[in-house]
């Protein structure tokens, strides 16, 4: 393979309701498009070489997602942009553009921790009380949870998927903000966390994923500081 490249891009508006494997095909579709040399599998039944991160829950806006996409022949980044920019549908766009080393590890298994934030209503939202409530969840060692996704459950410690939680007022919203692990192949849902601080029944104007954390960006970092 000649180039592993990977796109961190936004999904907002009415693309917040793409599901994951619809925007596989979606992203599919604009690759092909913009005439990028994407890389099949072989066999009888070809599949695009193309990998996401973390799914995002369907409705959830997001300012820094990651796909890898793996092309046959090597291609500036700044040409990647230009031509693949054009033919993402609203909602989607670009942010940036990056090689990776193809021995890299996988992105689901690279990504540890999910940021998002989810504002309310301010009248919607007791911050004392919920202040509280935060205060009580943090300091818990442990909370088994139930989530259900369609027709199946999933049963898990809820407490431990939770790396930080705050609330805060911004701009006549309240934001309650959160740090969910990626560890041990899934995450916690942020209405999940709401709705154990006792915003079951509070609607959320938005729910956005901030950004995915990578292992891989950490080390570099720390690697640039010890430099």
């Amino acid at each position: 393979m000649a180039q592993r490249l990977r796109v961190t891009y936004r999904k907002t508006g009415p693309a917040r309701y793409v599901a994951h494997l619809d925007l596989m095909r979606t992203w599919e579709r604009a690759i092909r498009r913009a005439r990028l040399p994407l890389t099949y599998s072989q066999g009888f039944t070809p599949h695009p070489k193309l990998q996401l991160a973390a799914p995002l829950p369907v409705g959830t806006a997001a300012e820094r997602e990651h796909i890898d996409v793996w092309l046959d022949e090597a291609m500036a980044a700044t040409e990647v942009v230009a031509r693949l920019g054009v033919q993402l549908p609203g909602g989607l766009g670009i942010v940036d553009v990056r090689e990776v080393d193809d021995r890299a590890p996988s992105l689901q298994s690279d990504s540890v921790a999910a940021r998002y934030e989810v504002r309310y209503a301010r009248g919607e939202v007791d911050l004392d009380a919920v202040r509280e409530e935060i205060a009580r969840f943090m300091a818990l060692e442990t909370l088994p949870w139930v989530e259900e996704r369609g027709e199946r459950t999933r049963s898990f410690d809820l407490r431990q998927a939770v790396l930080d939680v705050t609330l805060r007022a911004e701009s006549g919203d309240v934001v309650l903000a959160m740090r969910l692990s990626l560890r041990d192949g899934g995450s916690a849902r942020p209405s999940s966390v709401a709705s154990a601080l006792g915003l079951r029944d509070v609607e959320p104007l938005l729910t956005t994923r901030i950004a995915i954390e990578l292992a891989s960006d950490e080390l570099a970092r720390a690697e640039a500081g010890g430099a």
